[in-house]
């Protein structure tokens, strides 16, 4: 009996490391858009291809795919607690000219094991975000000792 192997390609970048994670905080895009996993999640992985589907829905944001093994300072960083989740952290101005920061970053697990419907939830919140682009380049964020986490650099 011969067995079959084959590899499935996702076309999302995988986040290995934080410094990776630290660099799409300074792309061109309109918001950042992670599905925290781990390699013992069977909902992660049920789930992964629907968000990889989402992800041509919304071609201004940096979608991106992270284990949560992997990258576990990402992960801090994003206050993701339950894994799979959905983190969505805008980049750029809101619509009153001010910047978005940590504090408007959304984070969507699930609740009472209720894995599918993450992904509903995550639709409703990108579209309920309104990003206005910025002109220039951006400046990497700054760690903040006070919470072990980074903020941005405004100016």
């Amino acid at each position: 009996m011969a067995m079959m192997l084959s590899r499935r390609l996702f076309s999302l970048p995988a986040i290995k490391d934080f410094a990776q994670y630290e660099a799409m905080k300074t792309a061109k895009t309109s918001m950042m858009v992670g599905f925290y996993t781990g390699h013992f999640s069977a909902a992660g992985k049920m789930y992964r291809d629907q968000f990889e589907a989402m992800s041509k829905a919304y071609p201004k944001a940096s979608f991106y795919t992270c284990d949560v093994d992997d990258a576990p300072l990402a992960a801090y960083d994003s206050e993701v607690t339950e894994v799979p989740s959905i983190v969505i952290q805008p980049l750029g101005l809101k619509l009153d000219g001010s910047h978005y920061d940590r504090t408007d970053m959304v984070v969507i697990a699930p609740e009472l094991a209720q894995f599918d419907q993450v992904l509903p939830r995550a639709k409703l919140a990108l579209d309920s975000i309104h990003v206005l682009d910025i002109e220039g380049e951006r400046k990497p964020w700054q760690f903040d000792p006070a919470t072990g986490t980074t903020l941005p650099q405004h100016t």
